[in-house]
C-alpha cells in the first residue's frame, strides 16, 4: 500500500496483489469477461450488470455487500493482456481504478496481478479507508478465480 500526493489537491492511495497459478489464461478470462460470474469468486460483490459486450467502453453497476450501487466502465479489455475497470465515487470525489493483468512464466504458470489505484480530491475519502475496505479480499478473491479456473478446465476437458 502506497498513499502519494500529486500536486497539492489529488491524492493517490495504490495497492498491488499478486499470485502465480496454474491456471489456465483462457479459462481466467471467462471468467473475467462474464460479470456475471464475479459474484462466485468475489464474494464481497452483492450484484452486477453490463450494459453490453464486455469490452473497452462498455458501463455497467455493481453493488459491494452493504454499499449502494456504483457505475463502473471498462476501460481496457483484452484477453491476452488483462483488463481495467473505472469506478467514479462522486460524495467522495474519488477516483477507483481496478487493472487485472496476466503474465506468462516458461513453465506454463500465470501470474495474475490485480493493481488498485485510488485517486482522490479530498483528504477525508482517503481517510476513510476506502481503499483498505476495497482491497481487504483482493488476496482470497484472486485465490478463488484462480481456484475456479482449473476447476473449470477439469470439469469441461473430462467429458
Amino acid at each position: 500500500m502506497r498513499i502519494s500526493y500529486i500536486f497539492s489537491d489529488i491524492m493517490t492511495w495504490e495497492f498491488e496483489h499478486s499470485i502465480v497459478t496454474d491456471a489456465r489464461r483462457d479459462e481466467i478470462w471467462a471468467l473475467y469477461s462474464n460479470v456475471e460470474s464475479w459474484p462466485l469468486w468475489d464474494h464481497g460483490i452483492e450484484d452486477i450488470s453490463i450494459d453490453g459486450e464486455f469490452m473497452e467502453g462498455t458501463n455497467g453497476k455493481i453493488k459491494m455487500e452493504g454499499q449502494e450501487y456504483l457505475n463502473y466502465r471498462i476501460t481496457m479489455a483484452d484477453p491476452d493482456k488483462g483488463y481495467t475497470v473505472e469506478t467514479v465515487i462522486d460524495d467522495l470525489k474519488a477516483t477507483i481504478k481496478f487493472i487485472h493483468t496476466f503474465s506468462d512464466f516458461p513453465d506454463g504458470k500465470i501470474r495474475l496481478t490485480n493493481h488498485i489505484t485510488v485517486l482522490c480530491t479530498s483528504k477525508e475519502g482517503i481517510e476513510e479507508g476506502i481503499g483498505e475496505s476495497i482491497t481487504s479480499g483482493v488476496p482470497q478473491t484472486m485465490e478463488n478465480i484462480a481456484r475456479m479456473a482449473i476447476f473449470m478446465e477439469k470439469t469441461c476437458t473430462s467429458k
